[in-house]
């Protein structure tokens, strides 16, 4: 692809990494170590420093009881230019180095290159769905990690319930990161319509179910790459973790919004006992329940998360028996004129 209006502006710039935890928790590189914070809301003692990032995650998730969310790398400089952010699962394959948002892109174009359009919309429709569902996983990770250090702040006793106006952005982050997850199912549902030979009105993960089922179309099952969509399903039944999503987001989007949701109406502070003293971490819940914190339903960041990287792994898997391969793009300047 050849660039023929490309700016370089003059300046710094300047490129952070976090790495994100469930309970609010989050990671960062210093000049002293690896920094899990916060901890506290006493700056000179808000982090716990590592000598090495295996040390901190082992920590993060073995003692404190916390799963791996991704990374955010932050890309800022000292122009005008708009600031960047990119959201890694950190799961990406041996044969290649992007993560599956990028991947689906790059078989995207290699189809518009090859006139096959019907195959590079939904293929680069699945990158887009999923680059935007790790943004907004980032907004609730951000959200999280907001309220626990507004909790420290406030003195936040552990095991006791809150709640303040900055849920309601937290909700509405959620929403969108359901949607844009199911979003990415259906693209990649089309996908597999393609492969094997349905009609062009099949363009989503339930409509693509539904033709498979009938008794003409039930061959088509044993496809490999349908094999791989049907399996993420499950059945009605015996449902699995792709059908989940689409009750997760069926939930929220029709039937009861989180803000509206009582086995979502709050937050809590859980303290963690860790060999470097008690750590604490943030979830939602249900107040009032008189089911223990311990029985009531995962966090929704959490079951999130779990979704979205098998989402991830699903796509990627897919990927390897898509009709054009995941190479990224070669950008040629123009000759000077």
């Amino acid at each position: 692809m050849e660039i023929k209006d490309l700016k370089i502006e003059s300046g710094k710039s300047y490129a952070t990494r976090e790495v994100h935890f469930t309970g609010g928790l989050r990671g960062a590189p210093t000049n002293r170590g690896w920094a899990l914070f916060p901890v506290s809301d006493d700056k000179n003692s808000d982090a716990i420093v590592f000598p090495t990032s295996t040390e901190h995650f082992q920590f993060a998730t073995q003692q404190c009881g916390v799963s791996f969310l991704g990374v955010c790398v932050k890309y800022r400089s000292d122009t005008h230019s708009a600031p960047m952010d990119v959201w890694d699962f950190g799961n990406r394959g041996p044969k290649n180095e992007f993560g599956a948002a990028d991947s689906w892109g790059f078989v995207g174009h290699r189809a518009y290159l090859a006139g096959d359009t019907s195959y590079s919309e939904p293929a680069s429709y699945i990158g887009t769905s999923l680059r935007t569902a790790g943004l907004r996983l980032r907004d609730v990770s951000d959200g999280y990690h907001n309220q626990l250090a507004w909790a420290f702040a406030e003195k936040r006793s552990p095991s006791t319930w809150f709640s303040n106006a900055a849920l309601h952005d937290l909700y509405g982050n959620f929403h969108s990161l359901a949607s844009e997850l199911s979003s990415a199912r259906d693209h990649l549902a089309k996908i597999v319509a393609i492969h094997i030979g349905a009609p062009d009105r099949i363009d989503s993960s339930a409509r693509l179910e539904e033709w498979l089922d009938k008794s003409p179309n039930r061959s088509h099952q044993a496809h490999p790459i349908a094999g791989l969509l049907l399996s993420a399903l499950g059945t009605k039944t015996s449902p699995g973790w792709l059908r989940r999503l689409g009750d997760i987001r069926n939930e929220m989007l029709h039937r009861v919004p989180m803000a509206a949701n009582k086995s979502v109406a709050g937050l809590v502070l859980e303290q963690v006992a860790t060999t470097l003293g008690p750590v604490s971490r943030i979830r939602l819940g249900e107040p009032l329940s008189k089911t223990p914190l311990s029985l009531q339903a995962a966090d929704p960041l959490v079951e999130l998360a779990r979704l979205s990287i098998s989402l991830e792994d699903l796509c990627r898997a897919v990927m390897q028996q898509a009709k054009y391969p995941a190479e990224p793009l070669l950008f040629t300047s123009a000759p000077a004129k």
